[in-house]
């Protein structure tokens, strides 16, 4: 690859029809830093969690987060 392609990939042809990009992202966004947190709930609601992790074959913590992360419609 020439010095000219290595700085402006866009005008290779294997890049054609291609759109570039840069975008300035906070790394805080993709932090998966564990951390241990304590919450309450009241006991049927912890059940009823519990029940859900099971079906879906995951832990609390797992379940959780996958239902904060997942996209709900509004």
């Amino acid at each position: 690859m020439s010095g000219r392609h290595r700085r402006n990939p866009h005008q290779r042809p294997d890049y054609a029809g291609w759109t570039f990009g840069v975008i300035t992202l906070d790394p805080a966004l993709l932090d998966d830093t564990v951390e241990r947190v304590n919450i309450t709930l009241p006991r049927r609601v912890l059940k009823r969690l519990d029940a859900l992790t099971r079906a879906a074959g995951e832990s609390r913590s797992g379940y959780i987060a996958h239902l904060t992360l997942e996209e709900h419609e509004a």
